[in-house]
């Protein structure tokens, strides 16, 4: 029996316990460079001007509200959008407010519901058609109310009923 294969396994084990520390040291080495490449990109600032990025929360306001005179529209889901009252319309609202010479404003309905935040001064009637039933939230004497009009209702509110003027501040469809 030779020692000489012996001799051979032992190097060859050397040699390939050599290779794989230097290629476990190479992979090391990419790692942390990689690493110190992400850091570094992490640690960036923001750029300075952001005017140019889109708003990422809805705020509901609606939109036009600045060039409608006859009522003041706050903010709604879009669903209740103010209306031509020579075309048919789901909502109709009655008020002698300043700059409505047709004493009414009227209102269509995409959906089954719907809400509108508004600030309309001497309403004295609201209609519904089309199959919508509303709640109205109105102020009468400086006290909160709601009122219900049923699906193709007419209800008269404020100066239409007791002779005090009354605002109209929500609309909501209920169906």
């Amino acid at each position: 029996m030779t020692h000489t294969p012996l001799r051979s396994t032992r190097r060859t084990g050397r040699t390939t316990t050599r290779r794989w520390l230097a290629a476990a040291a190479a992979v090391t080495a990419t790692a942390l460079a990689g690493a110190t490449a992400i850091a570094s990109a992490d640690t960036t600032p923001p750029p300075a001007d952001n005017s140019a990025a889109p708003p990422a929360v809805e705020d509901f306001t609606y939109p036009g509200a600045d060039t409608v005179t006859k009522v003041k529209l706050v903010r709604g889901d879009g669903h209740i959008l103010l209306g031509d009252c020579a075309k048919p319309t789901q909502i109709q609202i009655w008020t002698r407010a300043p700059g409505n010479p047709d004493n009414r404003i009227c209102f269509t309905v995409a959906g089954t519901t719907g809400t509108l935040t508004l600030q309309l001064p001497d309403a004295f009637a609201v209609q519904t058609s089309g199959g919508r039933s509303l709640k109205v939230g109105l102020t009468l004497d400086g006290t909160a109310q709601t009122l219900d009009v049923p699906k193709d209702g007419f209800k008269g509110i404020g100066e239409g009923t007791s002779g005090t003027p009354a605002g109209i501040t929500e609309l909501t469809v209920t169906g």
